[in-house]
């Protein structure tokens, strides 16, 4: 997935130079978009989010004093993450309506996330961000589980799991929080899906699969500060060594998960 910013003062209008099977994921933060499409097409404003493929455009139109922020992500990628929140490798592709409003908590939340990943991009490099592949993998999943639908037949409810398989879950999680990890590797070792790995962190945890790993990396961070083993090593080399990279970000996660903050952890316990 590839995110973007895009401010014009004058207006622009795009043509597509190459064919390439991506979707293109926007929220016009002013003024207007018109995609047109072969068949079709669709305007994009204030208040409402854009999902649309770029082997369909004819062109994109926006005005002036335009402003967005836009990602694209491959057909192939999000394939694969329904059929992996679906637990099907025979999901059909969802039909995801190409405009659609920014009024529900579900879409407001994911637009929240999109653009906390944007803001990470700028931060720090994916590649040695441990949070980035998690966030990406569960910005994905928003996208899908949040995005009005054309009518389609019911989605069956998600099936229950066992204690055992949530228990794989949390076993794998704990095995690897120094690790990338993805919620699809993880809902792949407990047998079920994405989606059913979710409902039942949620039921029987009362949290998310990302919050899990959250809390699980900061009691780690909080090991590590009290170890005299650590006496020389900085709170940020600890707090990167679990993960996080954005210190400002980590601190307040940690002073809300046990109530001081790092350094006051550190005189206390050592």
């Amino acid at each position: 997935m590839s995110l973007w910013t895009t401010q014009s003062i004058t207006g622009f209008l795009t043509v597509p130079q190459l064919e390439t099977d991506l979707f293109t994921i926007r929220f016009v933060n002013s003024c207007r978009m018109i995609r047109r499409n072969r068949s079709d097409e669709h305007l994009g404003s204030p208040g409402y989010a854009m999902f649309v493929p770029f082997d369909a455009m004819r062109n994109e139109e926006a005005s002036a004093d335009f402003s967005a922020i836009s990602g694209t992500v491959t057909r192939s990628a999000l394939m694969r993450s329904h059929q992996m929140l679906e637990g099907s490798p025979e999901a059909p592709f969802p039909d995801l309506v190409p405009v659609a409003p920014v009024d529900t908590l579900a879409m407001q939340s994911f637009r929240l996330c999109f653009e906390r990943i944007y803001r990470r991009l700028q931060l720090a490099d994916p590649e040695i961000d441990l949070l980035f592949p998690l966030l990406e993998e569960v910005v994905s999943y928003q996208l899908l589980s949040c995005w009005p639908r054309r009518p389609a037949r019911a989605r069956p409810a998600p099936l229950a799991t066992s204690n055992a398989q949530l228990r794989r879950a949390m076993d794998h999680i704990d095995a690897h929080l120094a690790q990338p990890l993805r919620l699809a590797d993880v809902a792949t070792v407990a047998g079920v899906s994405v989606r059913t790995l979710q409902h039942n962190f949620r039921r029987e945890l009362g949290i998310t699969p990302l919050d899990y790993i959250i809390d699980r990396r900061l009691q780690k961070v909080k090991s590590d500060l009290s170890s005299e083993n650590n006496i020389d090593v900085t709170v940020a080399e600890l707090a990167r060594r679990w993960g996080f990279v954005h210190i400002s970000d980590f601190t307040q996660r940690y002073r809300k998960r046990f109530g001081c903050t790092p350094s006051e952890t550190r005189r206390h316990d050592i």
